[in-house]
């Protein structure tokens, strides 16, 4: 965040920069390639079992558009290739990413009129086990480097902080060129160690230009015993609404493969309306009924008046300034819908105000008004402010302290559930 607004300042000069020609480029492409679906699913033999939708150009199309996974039967709603003409659903029941005969499934033929840049609504599809004709692709996990064409989105690959992946200039390149950042492989969920089903995920989820770095202190402080901490790492250039659906898909598949119980966020910055768009799109689609609670840290609720300038002045406008921008329709919607039910919100929010230029309230970066945004207190079930500013909240030793007592508090719950 704070290297954003240093931008916004120097826009003037910056109008011929490369980041701005490279976004340009990329925007354009993803307009050139991409669409999104959206509907229903519904499955009369297996109202609750997981869920798989996959977008295909034929139906013995070997070549997978792309692929979501859900809880159950139900609203979707996904990203794909213009070119995509069939949606094939099934309920996977034995958890293996693969269709096999005998479990219900469907077919749906999209509208021919979908290309690149629309939004195709209102599709239904119903599963049955009376469908036989098999699509022509084999296990999708199997092949998650043809999802997205060229974009592979690594779910609970191991890699330590230290991570070349997690370095600064990597994560910048997430909000300048954010098809790049996914092509090259770095965007998905990483775990530090093996899963265990015996330790409960922690989902660390970070802001703009952030990386799974930024949270190493809470981590070093995390009692390993009882948690295993995971990291979601995502071009944060990119619109949040669109992010908080695939946030949904990601967290949906790997629940799908490893069957965890319970889950807990825990959001920086601009990572907490990530994760309030996630919360919304759980409510929206019935899953997500294993998430134990959400802890926000110095996000702006309210929004940031340096991206309104961004979107006003800048040569080309990252689509996550315009979701920061006060009064945005992203915003005005994020409180929309209620968080599901178990999973209180935690509101952590800093008052240091170290900046040079503006004197409001706050931590520097993101001001007071912002972070206590009413509806987001209304929401909260707790709140508490440290004397820090927007980065060194993260290595607070009493904030550190605080945010692990939450976990633990929530983790003793878990015991009389």
């Amino acid at each position: 965040m704070i290297r954003l607004l240093s931008l916004l300042l120097g826009l003037s000069l910056l109008s011929g920069c490369t980041n701005f020609s490279g976004l340009r480029e990329e925007l354009q492409e993803s307009r050139s390639q991409l669409g999104r679906l959206a509907g229903r699913v519904v499955s009369p033999a297996c109202a609750s079992c997981p869920t798989v939708l996959v977008a295909v150009g034929a139906r013995d199309d070997e070549r997978v558009h792309t692929y979501r996974v859900y809880e159950r039967p139900g609203n979707f709603e996904m990203v794909t290739f213009g070119g995509s003409r069939y949606l094939f659903g099934f309920n996977d029941l034995n958890n293996d990413f693969e269709y096999q005969p005998g479990e219900p499934s469907g077919w749906v033929e999209l509208p021919k009129i979908f290309k690149a840049g629309m939004r195709a609504d209102g599709i239904e599809l119903t599963l049955s086990q009376a469908n036989t004709e098999a699509p022509g692709f084999g296990n999708l996990f199997d092949m998650r480097g043809m999802t997205l064409g060229a974009i592979d989105v690594e779910l609970g690959a191991m890699a330590s902080l230290d991570d070349p992946r997690f370095d600064q200039d990597v994560a910048d390149l997430g909000m300048w060129q954010p098809l790049r950042f996914m092509k090259e492989g770095h965007a998905g969920i990483y775990f530090l160690q093996a899963f265990d089903p015996a330790k409960t995920p922690v989902l660390f989820v970070h802001g703009i230009n952030g990386t799974p770095r930024h949270f190493s202190s809470i981590v070093v402080s995390l009692d390993k015993e009882k948690f295993q901490p995971w990291f979601l790492y995502y071009p944060s250039g990119i619109d949040l609404a669109a992010l908080g659906d695939g946030m949904l898909g990601m967290i949906s598949e790997l629940h799908h493969r490893y069957p965890f119980k319970r889950m807990h966020l825990v959001a920086h910055s601009m990572g907490g309306l990530l994760t309030r768009s996630y919360l919304s799109a759980c409510v929206k689609s019935k899953n997500c009924t294993y998430l134990r609670s959400f802890t926000s840290i110095s996000s702006p609720f309210g929004g940031h008046d340096a991206a309104q300038s961004g979107v006003t002045y800048a040569p080309v406008v990252v689509p996550a300034w315009r979701n920061l921008a006060p009064g945005s329709p992203f915003l005005n919607s994020l409180f929309a819908n209620k968080l599901p039910r178990n999973v209180p919100h935690h509101l952590v929010f800093g008052y240091r105000n170290t900046a040079l230029v503006g004197k409001a309230s706050g931590d520097g970066t993101i001001t007071l008004a912002s972070q206590l945004r009413r509806e987001a207190q209304l929401q909260a079930v707790s709140l508490r402010g440290f004397d820090e500013d927007h980065m060194s909240i993260l290595e607070s030793e009493e904030a550190v302290a605080y945010i692990n007592g939450l976990l633990l508090t929530a983790k003793s719950r878990e015991q009389t559930e």
